[in-house]
């Protein structure tokens, strides 16, 4: 570490105030400035938040609930990771946890449960072919692929979108294990990875070499050996050498043109080095597997009363919803300045809902809107921001964490049932972040699978399930006392008028999809507030 020692001490301190959740803004812009002019800060940045996620992971294995609370289960953060100009703070694990299952079983039927759950997760999904020959039974067009599956390609080309958000092509004959949203390990033959930022922190391992990226597009070559070839094609990677046992030796920082081998018996220049970039920058002709999303939106620019949906499909008026003002939720003066244009203004009191049948039904949709929470909101005013009624009584909310136990304070918090997937990243800070929630419906008869995204960053840092007795506002009891109509509800917890059931803040710009919008689909509704052309998404 070549950082002076004043400069160590500071990023250090800066560091463990986000992981406390208790960074300032003046602390952040400090910290997103120490990154982006350092390397090293930036490999201190990945290391420490690793290493508090880990022992969070610990903590949470070791802590105990009340006596009828079953074990909760913390799921370990592969990679935490800088993103330039617009600080994702406290990267998160390639999330993807089944909410579902029975609500009474043992300890020991409870962790082979989370353990097969976890087995089964998607962690990404096919996105593009050419021509693939496949070994074994072939990948279709935009399936799902799995935590720990296998991936045989014995000629053509395909390409892997990550539920972080990273992208690999790869060229038959090659073998790839998936680890998780976050990291892949490469046994053999061509790979390309090209990683936004909001997925710095990506990996890519092999018996030979582990390199993570600090923002990059860079390619890898590994022979049946495992002797792997490193080219950094744009940016830069971190790569660490193996050595025969697995241990990782001193590592290396390459940029832009720049390559290097790794074997078991050590690094060593790489031959025709030119020429290999040449061929492995070169762009490759594939198909794009897209679907139509339909859509419903709300702007909120309006200044006063309810504020109507517009359709993505106006041929589907199945998919169509409305705000109704309940009480004086939408009247005047519950409009301010917002993300784009005009915003909802939620005072802890007043609320809204929109009419939406089917909206219960478990289904593939996504949940995206823009959030801005004070810096000092009251823990009772962490209402959920939207809830609807379904898996289970306790229906879902999403909103804001309010419980120490569960997590840091004002990280955003997704129920579903007895269940919770916690974030990582602060949102009570007085700044507009956008938030996205993906659920998708898995096999078993209430299985769920969700996954949180924060400012277009996978964010989910641990996953737990709920004592009998409620927190965060969803009552002292097993069951929701609030109503079960088909609605979504803006601004309170399906729990009613309860203490914590209302949320203080800003809401806007808010769209529903009907299905699982891919990280690219994310980003794009982030970025220019409209949901992408399907042609926009062929050509990327």
């Amino acid at each position: 570490m070549s950082l002076p020692d004043h400069e160590l001490l500071e990023l250090n301190a800066l560091c463990h105030a986000l992981i406390d959740g208790a960074l300032t803004a003046d602390e952040r812009a400090r910290l997103e400035e120490m990154l982006a002019v350092s390397d090293d800060a930036r490999r201190f940045y990945v290391r420490t938040l690793a290493l508090s996620a880990s022992l969070f992971d610990y903590a949470g294995e070791m802590q105990a609930d009340a006596p009828d609370a079953p074990k909760r289960r913390i799921v370990r953060v592969p990679a935490w990771a800088w993103t330039a100009g617009a600080l994702a703070a406290a990267a998160c694990v390639a999330l993807a946890f089944w909410f579902g299952g029975a609500e009474k079983r043992d300890a020991a039927g409870e962790v082979a449960s989370a353990e097969q759950e976890s087995r089964d997760d998607s962690v990404a999904r096919l996105s593009g072919a050419h021509e693939c020959r496949w070994a074994g039974a072939a990948l279709q067009p935009g399936a799902e692929l799995h935590r720990g599956q296998r991936i045989e390609l014995q000629s053509g080309i395909a390409e892997i979108t990550f539920d972080c958000g990273a992208q690999i092509t790869i060229e038959g004959p090659v073998s790839l294990d998936l680890a998780s949203a976050w990291d892949a390990v490469l046994h053999r033959g061509t790979l390309k990875a090209s990683v936004p930022h909001e997925a710095i922190g990506f990996r890519i391992a092999n018996p030979s070499v582990e390199v993570v990226d600090l923002g990059t597009e860079f390619s890898m070559v590994a022979d049946a050996s495992g002797a792997t070839e490193v080219f950094v094609l744009k940016g830069s990677v971190e790569a660490a050498a193996r050595d025969a046992a697995g241990n990782s030796l001193a590592s290396v920082v390459l940029h832009e043109k720049q390559a290097r081998r790794f074997s078991v018996a050590g690094s060593s220049e790489v031959r025709d080095r030119d020429a290999k970039l040449a061929k492995l920058g070169r762009k490759l002709a594939l198909e794009r597997f897209v679907r139509p999303a339909n859509f419903v939106h709300w702007s909120f620019d309006e200044e006063a009363g309810p504020a109507f949906a517009e359709s993505g499909s106006p041929a589907d008026r199945s998919f169509t919803a409305q705000v109704e003002p309940t009480d004086d939720a939408l009247s005047a003066g519950t409009r301010t300045e917002g993300r784009w244009g005009r915003a909802l203004h939620l005072d802890g009191r007043l609320f809204a809902k929109a009419s939406m049948p089917g909206i219960a039904k478990r289904s593939a949709r996504t949940v995206a809107f823009w959030i801005n929470v004070a810096a000092d909101a009251p823990l009772p005013e962490a209402g959920a921001v939207l809830a609807w009624p379904g898996h289970g009584a306790r229906g879902i909310e999403i909103g804001w964490n309010r419980n120490p136990l569960d997590g840091a304070l004002g990280v955003l918090r997704t129920g579903a049932g007895r269940n919770s997937l916690i974030g990582s990243m602060p949102l009570r800070d007085g700044r507009w972040h956008h938030l996205a929630v993906v659920f998708s419906p898995k096999g078993k008869a209430e299985g769920l699978q969700i996954r949180q995204y924060v400012d277009g960053r996978l964010d989910g840092l641990s996953a737990r399930r709920n004592p009998k007795r409620g927190r965060n506002g969803t009552g002292g009891g097993g069951e929701i006392a609030g109503p079960t109509e088909e609605v979504l509800w803006i601004g309170r917890s399906l729990a009613g008028s309860a203490s914590g059931a209302h949320f203080r803040g800003a809401l806007d710009e808010l769209f529903i999809a009907d299905r699982a919008l891919t990280p690219l689909e994310i980003r794009h509704l982030m970025t220019q507030n409209q949901p992408a052309a399907p042609e926009t998404l062929a050509a990327e």
